[in-house]
């Protein structure tokens, strides 16, 4: 073992930061051609789904015509995207479980809540997107607010994806991180433009294949590597094997720790949207629930590769200065290299592909859903003469500039890419009330969605400029990346969100609920019947 150990320890070390992995020049190779070949193959497949594609019913919901299988799929290839993969390992390496509750435990039960509650009766009233229903139930301009304040979400996001990939082939190839992102954002936009959500559900499903065979490869080499099951778990604090709540926490961060994905995620588009194509509203709704099931399994995969880590990346002298403190990046493909390396290159580069499969997955959803949104929700409320083959046709364009815009932010202007990254609460804040309403309350009237929307956004806002104010920079800290960026970079930043969110989202459903009443009590007063005078 100690033979082995030092070799590998010495070429790992031998790059720092995320300059690469030091693999060895054929597995390089070999690594370059399998990329090429999942490049061509991604391709292939977003040429054969458009030629399925008619008409935006196609291009945004598949046709309607997903069974079980291919919808459940799909679905999880969008939750089991890199955050879920990478992103995990990482946190739970340096935090414990307790830094995953968002991910992937409140993301699980927002799959199986939305399941139950909600994608049935979308599906049912054969909406193209989660907006659809507030559009309907409390007017165009209802739609459009929430559909304006979605939108940055998903291309956020996007941005998030594509400079992953970027970073990604970096770290394997030693490729400079721009040249990467635009290689990642040009195959994404050609397949998703070409076939829509036809072409999403056939690359996720290769995809999620791919990132989960290659998970489960690795667990029994890193336990292994670590010296088994009882070593890996005799080396964590107990405190890192809970969920619990921290004494030193806040009950409001961590109860929006939670409901941020875990009722935020219920409404959001990328998940409606997959349920909406499927074949009927009970496999939209079996989708969900079986992917939200399989999804916290699965997860607990890069959570074992994250505690094991802690004790295999030691024995190889590889710690956080060795990876320049961007520990997401690295801790899953290095641990890769250590445990799949010894078992056969190509194990490794089909893991490797795998990676980034996985982020190429929530890149596809991120873009469609954005396109979907701006097309059907905003621009067709507004010039709603157009014909379903020029409103394809706009949303064509549409995804290709939000690609465009979503690289550009990601790689030029970080303070923005931060804040529209950082705006994923508001699914929860702005979104969650109207839609669960319009499908459970049937007489709640407009005024009573804008008071809720317009309340829980302004008292969302306003927390988070108030706590914003208080956080403290160095001047280090603002010369490195610029005030704003700093700011939200900040690890407070976070939590003033995260608890932002939850004060937005309750004032809201006060705001409902008094406007509601407000109009009801009076009908009901009205209503009675007048007593009989003798």
């Amino acid at each position: 073992m100690e033979n082995q150990t030092v070799p590998l320890a010495e070429t790992m070390n031998s790059a720092t930061g995320v300059a690469g992995l030091g693999l060895p020049e054929r597995t390089q190779t070999l690594l370059w051609c399998g990329i090429a070949i999942y490049v061509l193959g991604m391709l292939l497949i977003g040429w054969y789904a458009s030629r399925r594609v008619k008409g935006m019913n196609d291009f945004l919901v598949a046709g309607r015509r997903l069974p079980l299988w291919m919808a459940t799929a799909t679905l999880l290839a969008t939750w089991f995207g890199a955050g879920s993969s990478m992103g995990v390992a990482a946190t739970v390496f340096s935090d414990g479980v307790g830094g995953v509750i968002a991910d992937p435990f409140g993301a699980s039960l927002s799959l199986i809540l939305a399941g139950v509650f909600i994608v049935g009766l979308l599906r049912r009233l054969k909406c193209l997107t989660v907006t659809d229903i507030i559009e309907r139930r409390y007017g165009k301009w209802a739609g459009v607010y929430a559909s304006v304040w979605m939108i940055p979400v998903y291309v956020g996001w996007l941005g998030a994806q594509v400079l992953g990939m970027g970073t990604i082939l970096q770290v394997l190839t030693g490729m400079d991180r721009t040249y990467g992102t635009l290689i990642g954002a040009v195959v994404v936009l050609i397949y998703t433009i070409a076939g829509g959500m036809w072409a999403v559900t056939l690359t996720d499903i290769v995809q999620v294949s791919l990132i989960i065979v290659g998970l489960f490869l690795i667990v029994p080499g890193a336990v292994q590597e670590a010296g088994g099951w009882v070593s890996v778990f005799a080396n964590v604090p107990p405190e890192h094997l809970s969920i619990a709540k921290p004494e030193s926490e806040s009950w409001v961060y961590y109860i929006g720790s939670w409901i941020i994905m875990g009722l935020g995620c219920m409404v959001g588009q990328d998940l409606v949207q997959r349920s909406l194509s499927s074949r009927n509203e009970k496999i939209a709704t079996s989708s969900a629930i079986i992917a939200g099931f399989f999804y916290a399994a699965i997860a607990l995969v890069p959570i074992t590769i994250g505690f094991a880590a802690r004790i295999v990346l030691a024995r190889y002298n590889i710690t956080a200065e060795v990876m320049g403190g961007n520990l997401e990046d690295q801790v899953l493909p290095r641990m890769a290299v250590i445990v799949l390396g010894k078992l056969s290159p190509l194990i490794l580069i089909l893991f490797l592909s795998a990676l980034i499969s996985a982020i190429m997955s929530s890149a596809d959803s991120s873009l469609l859903a954005a396109s979907s949104l701006l097309t059907n929700n905003v621009i067709r409320p507004i010039w709603p003469r157009l014909s379903d083959q020029w409103m394809l046709q706009v949303t064509r364009v549409a995804t290709l500039l939000l690609t465009v815009i979503a690289t550009f932010l990601a790689l030029k202007v970080s303070s923005i890419y931060q804040l529209m990254i950082n705006s994923w609460a508001s699914q929860l804040v702005v979104i969650f009330i109207p839609v669960v309403t319009a499908l459970y309350v049937p007489k709640a009237s407009k005024n009573c969605a804008w008071a809720a929307m317009v309340t829980a956004t302004g008292v969302w806002l306003s927390y988070m400029f108030v706590g914003a104010v208080g956080i403290e920079l160095t001047e280090t800290e603002i010369h490195a990346s610029g005030y704003l960026t700093a700011l939200m970079q900040h690890a407070e930043f976070g939590r003033v969100l995260t608890c932002g969110a939850v004060y937005g989202f309750l004032a809201g459903v006060v705001a409902f609920a008094c406007s509601y009443l407000g109009e009801r009590i009076p009908h009901w007063r009205l209503d009675e019947p007048e007593e009989e005078t003798e």
